[in-house]
């Protein structure tokens, strides 16, 4: 049995966790819960800083040794107080956040001091909206009268190689576009039921980047808590 914590942004992605990718990586033994960042004493979600972020993954991944941690962030207003959020720019969606994951990695295995391998970072580019634009059809199916407005939608998203590529402007980004087009879209509300009814095989087939992730994780062997030295003298 492996045990996986996926450390989020907000309700938006602890409930994609628990009703949509949890249910699919139990077939191989893979038990995954969400954990939300607090950024205040009664709100939970948003505003992260590195020093946050690296925080309470450090804390995390401290409380025991045999348990895997990874994220679910958005590449999309990330805090420039993580490495590599300006420098990168110009690259392609995956290769920034390929890059920003590492060197994450980096500052949140130092900080825990724990098995480099424990630690499995994920950035999304641009954000978990993206991975709707996979089905169009089926993300519109989510609430009546979403069909006669999917036009723009479908436009957007034959714009691109694939969704991730949907760029991350305050105007155009993927949850804007939903903003904008769908009156009554909700991210906490409508996000999950979509990405349930698009299904994760989908997702995978349309987002490189994300598959990438899901196939590293449905494959981690179990961890064995390490025993501390003890050394013998005679």
């Amino acid at each position: 049995m492996v045990e996986l914590i996926v450390v989020g942004e907000g309700q938006t992605e602890e409930t994609f966790v628990r009703d949509v990718l949890a249910p699919a990586l139990s077939a191989s033994q893979i038990y995954a819960s969400a954990r939300l960042i607090n950024t205040s004493r009664d709100q939970r979600g948003g505003a992260l800083s590195l020093e946050r972020v690296r925080k309470f993954i450090g804390h995390t991944l401290r409380q025991r040794a045999d348990t895997y941690v990874t994220t679910l962030f958005d590449l999309y207003g990330l805090d420039k107080t993580f490495r590599g959020v300006a420098e990168t720019k110009g690259l392609t969606p995956a290769a920034r956040a390929a890059r920003i994951g590492k060197l994450l990695h980096e500052d949140v295995v130092a900080f825990a001091d724990c098995r480099p391998e424990r630690f499995i970072p994920h950035v999304q580019p641009h954000e978990f909206e993206s991975l709707l634009f996979s089905d169009i059809t089926s993300l519109c199916d989510v609430e009546p009268g979403w069909q006669e407005q999917s036009a723009p939608l479908i436009a957007a998203r034959a714009a691109v190689d694939d969704p991730e590529w949907i760029n991350d402007s305050p105007q155009t980004a993927p949850s804007k576009r939903l903003e904008q087009l769908q009156s009554r879209y909700r991210k906490v509300r409508h996000g999950p039921v979509a990405a349930a009814r698009i299904g994760l095989d989908r997702i995978r087939e349309q987002c490189p980047h994300f598959r990438q992730w899901y196939d590293r994780i449905v494959k981690l062997p179990a961890l064995q808590a390490q025993q501390p030295n003890i050394e013998y003298t005679s």
